[in-house]
């Protein structure tokens, strides 16, 4: 039986010493494989930080040729999408930058930085609608950093895109909460300043200007535009204070030749409110004068002669000026119908018809 032990004995000796050498080589397999994986992670983190250089220096090709070896050795790190997924916007390959948004977007709808690109892309594709709903997600969607600071960004983004295509109430609708959220940010605090003039806001322009003035009133930039907040309230006088604080001569003289006809003023005598009045009849007429004449023209400028030519007997009421008025502003309509655009001679005028409309 001795032989028969010792041959167990060294057989199982010997399966101890395979499996003590199949550990090894798999601890080894481990290690090679560890190694491996870190100096794979290492080139994909340089070909990351010389892609996003490259796309900081607007190199957008060439980021996209480096952050694609990024994202190919690394697919786990987002970062490595997200920025590739950017530099094919700025490289026009929006396809491919669709495909990929997409892609991670299916993983993490409600990706901020994600969202805020696939707002970018619809921005370029012409895509208004779908672009403001990415923006409202980037807006309202998770961040793994500078939250605030990116939420903001995509807002002011989305506020800027609302005012190219004219969409007042939705641009207002946005710049009420970046109004708070930027108090502590100088440059968007101005952009906002414009951008309520924008939505037709001119009394929140003008507390934000003057907000402005009180933190840097060496900034004639600020006042510039508290003269067009001014101008579009109607506050003529104030306008011109306003523009001559910025240095803008020409805009202060057109704001005191506003102030000198605006016949909406309380407490202007009926003799001054219908001088006026005149005033306007004339420039309006002047102003259609000066565009193609058609036949309704040509009856409306007759009819404005008379006028401008009849002798007033008695004492002049508002009821003559308001007629003068009426007939101004018919002018001032068929002026807009004839001609493409307001001259610059015209452009008191045209503010005051404004004015006049609204009141």
């Amino acid at each position: 039986m001795a032989p028969i032990s010792t041959a167990r004995t060294n057989q199982l000796g010997l399966i101890a010493i395979v499996a003590a050498v199949i550990a090894s080589l798999w601890a080894i397999d481990l290690v090679l494989a560890r190694v491996d994986s870190q100096e794979t992670r290492a080139q994909a983190r340089k070909y990351y930080q010389d892609g996003t250089r490259l796309l900081e220096s607007n190199r957008a090709l060439d980021a996209v040729d480096q952050l694609r070896k990024a994202y190919a050795m690394d697919r786990m790190d987002r970062r490595y999408a997200l920025r590739l997924a950017a530099a094919l916007i700025q490289a026009n390959k929006f396809e491919e930058a669709q495909s990929m948004l997409s892609e991670i977007l299916s993983r993490t709808p409600n990706d901020g930085e994600a969202n805020l690109l696939a707002a970018r892309l619809a921005v370029r594709n012409g895509q208004a609608t779908d672009a403001a709903a990415y923006y409202h997600r980037a807006i309202y969607g998770t961040w793994d950093q500078d939250a605030g600071v990116r939420t903001k960004q995509a807002r002011l983004e989305l506020a800027n895109l609302l005012a190219a295509n004219g969409s007042e109430k939705d641009l207002l609708a946005e710049l009420l909460p970046l109004d708070t959220e930027a108090q502590n940010d100088i440059g968007v605090r101005k952009q906002v300043a414009h951008l309520f003039l924008v939505a037709g806001a001119p009394g929140r322009a003008e507390a934000a200007y003057r907000s402005l003035i009180r933190v840097d009133s060496e900034d004639k930039s600020n006042y510039e535009g508290l003269g067009h907040a001014e101008l579009a309230l109607g506050n003529y006088r104030a306008a011109a204070t306003a523009f001559r604080s910025a240095g803008a001569t020409a805009q202060a003289d057109l704001a005191d030749e506003m102030a000198g006809l605006d016949p909406t003023l309380r407490l202007l005598s009926s003799a001054e409110k219908f001088r006026r009045s005149v005033r306007i009849l004339e420039l309006a007429r002047d102003a259609l004068a000066r565009c193609p004449v058609d036949a309704q023209s040509e009856g409306l400028l007759d009819q404005a002669d008379k006028e401008l030519k009849a002798r007033v007997r008695g004492n002049v009421t508002n009821e003559l000026a308001e007629e003068r008025l009426m007939l101004a502003e018919q002018l001032w309509q068929q002026r807009k119908s004839n001609c493409a655009s307001s001259g610059s001679t015209d452009e008191a005028l045209a503010r005051l018809m404004q004015k006049l409309r609204a009141s």
